[in-house]
């Protein structure tokens, strides 16, 4: 009898092997099950029953066998790699390391598996090791498009988008039609603000793979960073036509509608990005910026502290807390905030502040200054030179002109005016004191709306200037006798703070003009032009 149970095991082993070479992991299933009654603890059988059960899927089933398999021989490179697969669907990357470990004292030149388990300890954010392992993958086969696909995934979250870039190229160079890569180089020309060149990358993602929401995604980010706001709301409808739940497509919405100012739609959008996805930072903080614009204040103050409760950036929500009268202002902006702001800004800069919000500042404290300026060329220093509105202004009277900004993309508009001598980027606080007695002239305009505390700038300021030199700058208007950050995110000082920090820094007082800065949200933004000069 038992010979019989053993030869009909037999028989259904092999119907089972043909039937597992033409795919058929279905039909298989049975006839493996029962062999294995008929003949328990055969390894093969084990196995094998492990590899039609992954392949339809029933990974936990699988594991069990795989795992019995390996007690009886723990070198079974079959169960190992069914382990290794049910660790990684399950994402369980630690124990699927310690698998491709356990199959590389077997194959320690399978370079497939080398790279399997860079994939895994890429999950684990273990990115040296991961990079190693695709480098050893490549090493052995440099034809592995996984491996190079993996190894530019690597050095993207490396942030090292130059050296992704590099091995996108080889991934697509190996394989043209891959959307993946063409998706992922997309995102790392974005990371290098290339983003005409990565929304052709989205494109032929989308174009190649028409189903995948995260190319329509990424192409709406992409326009959105190009300003085609329109273009760029027609592609996250089309990713969330894709996937209705995709909660980056609403976040991306949102950035739209705030953009445009349609703050009704964009707290919509950013409401069903937190109801898809709660963890998500910049929705909340985008509906946090909303509420704030609404004026809708103890509602925009829970939206930045639960931006707060993910992780959101400490000294960023601090700053739009205080804005909304929660917690101590701070002495200035974050540099981070300024150098978004005006990055992001660059492009439209001009536009949107001299046609929209009707900015003159640059043009009426220009007439101001010859009035006060001797009649001859000087040494000027803009701060907070932006696109150089008012440096070009100025020009005709520079000996020489320095410009400083903390935004390189205003720099870059600056720098094709070709009207500065030198160009800086950095904080004015950290330039000043490097510039002993090197100006006739300083000016800022709209600088000081980001530096609530000038207590550090003036004595820094009466430093760079020589003796008789002028200090024009303009500000916000505020009562009381100090500054303070409003809502806007933008600080106001009042006459009596700005006269003190003149008599403290030996500084006479020429004159103050009651100027309205530009048009505001909600009207215009009173403010004064101010000349002082060195004593």
């Amino acid at each position: 009898m038992a010979t019989s149970n053993s030869e009909t095991a037999k028989t259904l082993f092999f119907e089972a092997l043909a039937l597992m070479d033409s795919s058929n992991f279905r039909d298989a299933e049975p006839r493996l099950r029962e062999a294995l009654k008929l003949a328990p603890g055969q390894i093969a059988v084990l196995t094998n029953l492990s590899i039609a059960l992954v392949q339809q899927n029933k990974r936990a089933e699988a594991q069990a066998f795989a795992e019995q398999a390996l007690a009886i021989n723990p070198t079974s490179i079959e169960a190992l790699l069914v382990l290794a697969d049910c660790h990684v669907h399950g994402e369980r990357f630690a124990d699927a390391v310690a698998a491709y470990d356990r199959l590389l004292v077997q194959e320690p030149r399978a370079a497939e598996i080398h790279n399997n388990r860079g994939n895994a300890l890429h999950r684990l954010k273990r990115y040296d090791e991961a990079l190693a392992a695709y480098e050893q993958a490549l090493a052995l086969s440099p034809t592995i498009v996984g491996a190079w696909l993996g190894r530019a995934n690597v050095l993207f979250d490396l942030n090292r988008p130059d050296d992704a870039l590099a091995a996108y190229g080889r991934t697509l160079a190996l394989k043209g039609d891959l959307a993946q890569a063409w998706l992922s180089r997309g995102n790392a020309l974005s990371k290098l603000k290339r983003h005409g060149d990565a929304l052709s990358d989205y494109e032929r993602a989308a174009t190649l793979q028409p189903d995948l929401p995260e190319a329509w995604l990424n192409r709406g980010n992409a326009l959105c960073d190009l300003k085609r706001h329109d273009d760029a709301l027609a592609a996250f409808d089309k990713a969330l036509a894709l996937h209705p739940t995709l909660a980056a497509a609403w976040l991306g919405r949102g950035n739209v509608f705030y953009e445009r100012k349609d703050f009704v739609q964009a707290l919509a959008a950013y409401d069903r990005a937190v109801t898809l996805d709660p963890t998500m930072v910049s929705a909340w903080v985008g509906r946090g910026d909303v509420l704030r614009f609404l004026e809708r204040t103890p509602e925009a103050i829970a939206a930045y502290r639960q931006a707060l409760a993910f992780g959101a950036d400490t000294a960023m929500i601090d700053f739009y807390l205080a804005g909304l009268g929660v917690g101590a202002s701070p002495a200035t902006s974050p540099q981070q905030f300024v150098t978004g702001l005006f990055d992001n800004y660059a492009d439209n800069f001009e536009h949107d502040l001299v046609k929209n919000l009707n900015y003159h500042s640059p043009e009426v404290l220009a007439g101001t200054i010859m009035r006060y300026a001797p009649p001859k060329t000087l040494d000027i220093l803009d701060l907070g030179c932006g696109t150089g509105l008012m440096g070009n202004l100025l020009r005709p009277r520079a000996r020489t002109l320095t410009g400083v900004d903390l935004s390189a993309n205003m720099l870059e508009k600056a720098r094709q005016r070709r009207i500065y001598d030198r160009l800086v980027s950095d904080d004015i606080t950290a330039f000043l004191p490097t510039q002993d007695g090197a100006f006739d002239l300083a000016v800022a305009t709209d600088v000081f709306i980001y530096v609530g505390d000038l207590a550090p700038v003036f004595p820094a300021l009466r430093r760079a200037l020589r003796p008789d030199g002028l200090f024009c700058f303009s500000v916000e208007a505020a009562d009381g006798d100090g500054f303070v950050l409003r809502s806007t995110l933008r600080y106001a000082h009042s006459i009596g703070y700005l006269r003190r920090l003149a008599a403290q820094n030996r500084f006479n007082v020429e004159m103050i003009e009651p100027q309205v800065i530009r048009r505001g949200v909600h009207g215009d933004i009173d403010g004064y032009h101010i000349v002082m000069r060195a004593a």
